[in-house]
């Protein structure tokens, strides 16, 4: 169900809920984080993007079918159109190379070999997308529980929760009080990117997993 905000075109959704398509309609994520998905023919969810505030997101952009765009947090979002596009306007919201750029991105993580190095360097590009430098390394401000994470790299919970405990062991990841991961690794990633490194922010360190 969608619930409007005040005098807006604006929607707020709770964690977890799904954004209606419509008809090829568009969303734009003002708050928040969510995540785009389908499944293949036994039912295996397939992870096909995240997204945060700023992005815009539909089936539209995708092809995919099913299709679905799920909430990860609580989410404010607009509807910009309830009618199908055509490319010109699809090109002219300047969002098609970003779609592209996070599948060609995810497409890498998934096809290597070792699933503790699958599941490395989807910690690395998350801190680097969803992230800011700390002095332990870079903080993931986006919170994902270990069967999301289990989703992308085609592996299972308990597999997850094993290799994060081995990478926090070898001092690779950690834990902050609010229970976010922060990850060492990034900032070579960010350079090669070109993002600019700000100062780190002091976080006090926490052991612990999920």
């Amino acid at each position: 169900m969608l619930n409007p905000l005040p005098n807006s075109r604006h929607y707020r959704f709770a964690r977890r809920e799904l954004l209606p398509l419509g008809a090829q309609g568009l969303w734009r994520i003002e708050t928040g984080y969510a995540r785009t998905i389908t499944w293949d023919e036994e039912g295996l969810l397939v992870t096909l993007g995240f997204w945060r505030a700023g992005d815009v997101v539909g089936q539209a952009l995708s092809g995919v079918n099913p299709y679905q765009i799920e909430c990860l947090t609580p989410v404010e979002a607009s509807l910009l159109s309830c009618k199908p596009l055509n490319p010109p306007e699809l090109l002219a919201l300047d969002v098609h190379n970003s779609h592209i750029q996070q599948a060609q991105e995810l497409l890498r993580i998934v096809h290597a070999r070792r699933i503790d190095t699958r599941l490395l360097n989807l910690l690395q590009w998350l801190a680097l997308r969803f992230g800011h430098r700390i002095t332990q390394g870079w903080l993931i401000d986006l919170r994902l529980t270990h069967q999301d994470l289990a989703d992308v790299i085609g592996a299972t919970r308990v597999t997850v929760t094993r290799l994060l405990n081995q990478l926090e062991q070898q001092g690779r990841i950690g834990w902050s009080s609010q229970r976010q991961i922060w990850v060492n690794g990034v900032e070579h990633l960010a350079i090669l990117k070109g993002v600019e490194v700000a100062s780190p922010h002091v976080l006090p360190h926490n052991q612990g997993t999920d």
